[in-house]
């Protein structure tokens, strides 16, 4: 039997006692964080939101989890100049996830893990939790699914060039949103050509700039051999991944928990 049949795991849908109620049992708020940008021009713009909540459906179940709604509204990157992107600045988005995590722990919940594929946002949300920990000692988590482990496993299965439109079929299927998304090429589509020649030029000195998709297939192109009716085997295979990197993770969290609040109490670096 699922952990998660007969109870709800969407906060959201969740009244004050039952959210007092999952409280009590220290259970773990599940924060999805995605993005609202341009993702090509086949798929959708929440692409990294819906990825980022099939994530954390996948967690509930297994940890007895509840999820706090979606937070589309982060920077977006190379995206944020097009129709459609919402271009929050990074320190704008910093500042509300600090803002939201505290918010949420003073509510008296002790256990929070931050889920999000968003590759700009894993930088961003780091430095959030970081502020949070020496702001209130508290250690919120942040969950990065291992990406290039699912897209290696989907790239084996049908081939290359990208496989971000086959996770964004799967997560799609696992939130109930199957068929809103259709991977066949369209006629007209072009190869991705992303990273540029003076990206890499550049890059050979080992830094890091910012930068501008000049096409909307630099972002997501589209996978051949790709069909619709693959999306059940595709989440499967992201389903298996996640449970196995996640499995354990409850009890290691409690763990290192304790750890810290030990630590903090006896306070070495004041002897």
């Amino acid at each position: 039997m699922s952990k998660t049949e007969g109870r709800k795991i969407f906060a959201d849908t969740m009244n004050t006692v039952e959210m007092a109620e999952h409280r009590r049992r220290n259970g773990i708020v599940l924060l999805p964080f995605g993005c609202f940008e341009m993702h090509g021009l086949h798929a959708g713009m929440a692409c990294d939101s819906f990825q980022a909540e099939a994530i954390c459906r996948v967690l509930a179940e297994a940890w007895d989890a509840v999820i706090f709604p979606t937070t589309h509204y982060m920077y977006p990157g190379a995206t944020s100049r097009w129709p459609g992107s919402v271009g929050v600045l990074p320190r704008e988005s910093m500042d509300y996830v600090i803002a939201v995590v505290k918010a949420i722990l003073r509510n008296g919940f002790k256990r929070v893990v931050l889920v999000n594929v968003h590759g700009p946002s894993n930088m961003i949300i780091t430095l959030a939790l970081r502020t949070v920990f020496e702001d209130t000692g508290q250690t919120p988590l942040l969950f990065e699914a291992d990406y290039n482990g699912m897209c290696e496993r989907v790239e084996k299965e049908w081939g290359r060039p990208h496989a971000e439109a086959a996770l964004y079929l799967g997560a799609l299927y696992v939130c109930g949103r199957h068929g809103e998304f259709d991977p066949v090429p369209k006629p007209g589509d072009v190869p991705r050509t992303f990273p540029y020649d003076s990206y890499r030029q550049l890059a050979r000195h080992g830094v890091s700039m910012p930068y501008y998709h000049s096409r909307p297939e630099d972002h997501v192109g589209t996978s051949p051999g790709l069909k619709l009716e693959d999306a059940p085997r595709v989440a499967e295979i992201c389903r298996e991944i996640i449970l196995e990197q996640a499995k354990g993770l409850p009890e290691d969290y409690e763990t290192f928990q304790e750890y810290t609040r030990q630590l903090i109490q006896d306070a070495p670096w004041d002897k």
